[in-house]
């Protein structure tokens, strides 16, 4: 299949196309393509999505009906991972709805923010304070932007610091990255987790959620909870 500008050329040379085509034992047929607006067309594929009875992610371009109790969050993805269809994003948003009671009131750290839905999620679940880290910039500006879109800016702060250089000790801390590095940074998520203090991990690949798990259990961890969604596995160590 092939996509050529529909213009005199073409119209001109169709059938000498289709003549040396044949040449090779190839057929040619010539559809007329609809001109999309292809910027745009691409948005109805992204459609709103339940977490919970509590939790849904929508598109900013989406609208929904507000309803008493349901926190909605507003991604507008960019370039930035976490419009919150992938099962490793999904399966921290579920982990941070059956923490909600605990998330209520602490600090927070959101390591690998990307487009920010998960401290933006921490927000709004009523954490006191969140920090959001990550080492690219576009995931950076893509996450203000959406603390912005989410009035949460008040209590989301975005960093382009290392995690071991973020001051200070959170009760929440989430993850979601490969784990190659979740068990390169063991050591530095713990020294950054208050006593009894709860670790969501994600981006886990079954085969290597063994790896992670023993790495954390090395270093004192219970292992709380587990989620499992197709390839992927996330982890909560407390």
């Amino acid at each position: 299949k092939a996509y050529i500008p529909s213009d005199s050329l073409l119209r001109s040379n169709k059938n000498a196309l289709k003549e040396r085509l044949r040449n090779y034992g190839w057929t040619c047929r010539v559809n007329p393509f609809e001109n999309l607006d292809w910027l745009t067309k691409w948005k109805e594929h992204i459609k709103p999505i339940r977490i919970s009875n509590r939790i849904l992610i929508k598109p900013t371009w989406r609208k929904i009906a507000k309803k008493a109790g349901r926190i909605i969050i507003e991604i507008d993805p960019g370039m930035a991972f976490g419009t919150g269809s992938h099962a490793s994003t999904i399966m921290c948003l579920k982990a941070a709805d059956k923490l909600a009671h605990i998330i209520k009131g602490k600090n927070v750290l959101d390591v690998g923010t990307g487009s920010g839905i998960l401290a933006i999620t921490a927000a709004k679940l009523g954490a006191r304070k969140v920090v959001a880290i990550d080492i690219d910039q576009e995931a950076l500006r893509v996450a203000r932007r959406n603390i912005r879109l989410n009035n949460v800016s008040k209590k989301v702060a975005v960093s382009a610091k290392p995690l071991d250089k973020i001051k200070g000790k959170f009760f929440i801390i989430f993850a979601n990255i490969i784990a190659e590095e979740l068990t390169k940074i063991a050591s530095q998520l713990k020294d950054r987790l208050m006593d009894n203090g709860f670790l969501i991990l994600s981006g886990i690949l079954q085969e290597r959620s063994h790896e992670v798990e023993t790495a954390y259990k090395g270093l004192g961890f219970k292992l709380f909870k587990t989620y499992s969604k197709g390839e992927w596995v996330c982890l909560i160590f407390h």
